[in-house]
């Protein structure tokens, strides 16, 4: 039996009459015909009476369109299943991000993808950028949000968006209330930074790279803890500047001076092995960055 016997059943059941049916199938009628035959044969049971000028029917033939109906539905679902999937438009899409994104941009691109892609299972999960190199190269994430860039082979890193760096100080800090301040007039101020397994060992680099040395007095595991230690008096905290868009109790923003290193966002994908999934995701991504900086 094969799948093409049963359209030409269901096309026979439907229009009972050879003729209609193989114009219907765009074959002649004896290939229908013989497609008939072999079909009754292999299940051992006659499904239409043959009269001179009609077809009926038999009792079997009506218990076969069913379930004929049922496989080729199935087999069309898996075919578009199968389509939809190698197109990016259905399956699973696991995504990292270090936390400073959900102050950014993370939120829109995630809204926006959903829109465009409803089918797509979005798993996002926190992850450190160290732990997010371990888990694109082990299959085990597809797309990465990281700050700062990271450079690695085997892996495409691309900008996402530039961020100018600002200091998160206690309110009652004597340079709370100014609009910019330099790095070099905070080489001897404490500061708080987040564990360099989650990140903070990248941005410490990043600024020592223009002889800035920053005196940490306090290490944490996340923004949230960090923010929290400001509030307290316990030292300053560098940070993107989408993240000084949310106020907190006690702690006040300023932007650091122009030359200051930046926090870039950025996309990392591996490289070559990028899905059609993940290319959709940072498609968008690019273009939510582009709409919010018109």
């Amino acid at each position: 039996m094969e799948l093409r016997h049963l359209r030409y059943f269901l096309a026979l059941a439907d229009t009972l009459h050879f003729g209609r049916a193989a114009e219907r199938l765009c074959i002649s009628q004896p290939p229908l015909s013989n497609a008939i035959q072999q079909l009754e044969a292999a299940l051992g049971e006659t499904l239409f009476t043959r009269h001179s000028r009609k077809v009926v029917l038999t009792p079997a033939g009506r218990a076969l369109i069913p379930h004929a109906q049922q496989v080729l539905a199935g087999l069309d679902q898996a075919v578009s299943a199968v389509q939809a999937a190698a197109r990016g438009e259905s399956g699973l899409l696991r995504v990292g991000y270090v936390g400073s994104a959900v102050f950014s941009v993370l939120p829109a691109i995630v809204a926006r993808f959903h829109a465009a892609f409803p089918e797509v299972t979005l798993a996002l999960q926190e992850r450190p950028p160290d732990a997010q190199l371990v888990a694109l190269r082990s299959g085990q994430q597809d797309v990465g949000l990281v700050r700062p860039g990271l450079h690695q082979p085997g892996l495409r890193c691309d900008v996402l968006l530039d961020e100018p760096t600002w200091v998160a100080l206690p309110s009652r800090h004597p340079l709370a209330q100014r609009e910019s301040l330099s790095l070099a007039r905070l080489s001897d101020a404490p500061f708080i930074t987040i564990d360099a397994a989650d990140g903070g060992g990248h941005v410490l680099e990043l600024y020592r790279s223009r002889e800035f040395q920053p005196r940490i007095v306090q290490h944490v595991r996340d923004l949230h803890a960090a923010f929290a230690l400001v509030a307290a008096g316990l030292g300053l905290l560098l940070i993107p500047a989408s993240a000084s868009r949310q106020p907190r109790p006690g702690v006040s923003y300023c932007r650091t001076d122009a030359g200051t290193p930046q926090l870039d966002l950025c996309l990392l994908t591996p490289e070559p092995a990028s899905t059609p999934i993940a290319r959709h995701f940072c498609r968008l991504a690019r273009e939510v960055v582009a709409q919010e900086a018109e």
